[in-house]
């Protein structure tokens, strides 16, 4: 983890205005179509993998987060799984439930 330093809270949100954007342009189509039920795999960038559920929306996003879903995630770090949004350009790869409910059965270890 980094952390930047700003000089302004203008500044922060012009950077985090930058980051959104380029995360967007490194999805993939098939990332796009990630939908609840959906079952995935990314890295934490810790050394270790991080599994989630995609759940269901409540309601429509609007654009600007029509990249985020929200999940619930688990790793060995969070065996109890979180609640969070994560933009779908961090996952690796999605996978099927019987490889989900594997992961859960080795303690969320690869």
């Amino acid at each position: 983890m980094s952390i930047t330093p700003f000089d302004s809270f203008d500044d922060m949100m012009e950077q985090m205005r930058r980051d959104q954007d380029a995360a967007d342009r490194r999805v993939q189509p098939w990332q796009s179509a990630i939908k609840p039920g959906d079952y995935f795999r990314r890295e934490s960038g810790y050394g270790f993998p991080i599994y989630g559920e995609v759940l269901a929306e409540e309601e429509e996003r609007e654009k600007a987060l029509r990249h985020y879903r929200f999940c619930r995630c688990y790793s060995v770090a969070c065996a109890g799984g979180e609640l969070g949004d994560v933009h779908v350009s961090t996952i690796e790869r999605l996978l099927r439930k019987p490889e989900f409910d594997a992961a859960h059965g080795r303690g969320w270890f690869p």
